[in-house]
């Protein structure tokens, strides 16, 4: 069986739907009483996770992203997009390595964005239910032994710089 261990803000929507989408697929979620941690999952990584971090973990970690990457990486994905107009956006998770949001894609659904909605009502409406969707088919398949590991080409990858007032 996976032991998951679900890493970052404990007190977010992202955190708190990824235990929920482990447990549902009755996996274990990673505490103080397991001595193993199988994978990691990062519903909303705020800061760049070590070589040494990464290696604590036989699976790896995956880490999620709100864009169709390898287009929109960095912070603050849906403000980008919406700034950008963008028609769509995606929910991806990604395996982390030592580069920014640049690992392979292990799962990825496009999201049409809903201009009726600000942003932080988009996110939870829309980005969330899909990061579900998509973390329990990465889980799914690396229960069953397929680990999907998709190369992002370098020559489509844009990089959005965080903005104090985006």
């Amino acid at each position: 069986m996976l032991i998951v261990d679900v890493i970052g803000k404990k007190d977010c929507i992202a955190y708190n739907k990824a235990v929920q989408s482990v447990k549902r697929l009755g996996l274990a979620v990673y505490d103080e009483t397991y001595y193993y941690k199988s994978i990691a999952v990062a519903p909303l990584l705020t800061e760049k996770i070590t070589d040494e971090q990464i290696k604590e973990y036989p699976l790896g970690v995956l880490v999620f992203h709100p864009s169709p990457l390898p287009y929109g990486r960095g912070a603050s994905a849906i403000k980008w997009a919406y700034k950008r107009n963008e028609p769509i956006t995606a929910a991806t998770w990604f395996f982390a390595d030592s580069t920014m949001d640049g690992g392979d894609i292990c799962e990825q659904e496009i999201i049409k964005i809903d201009y009726t909605l600000r942003p932080r009502m988009f996110y939870e409406q829309h980005i969330i239910p899909a990061m579900q969707r998509t973390l329990e088919r990465c889980l799914n398949g690396i229960q069953k032994g397929f680990i999907r590991r998709v190369p992002q080409v370098k020559e489509y990858a844009t990089f959005d710089f965080k903005e104090k007032n985006l």
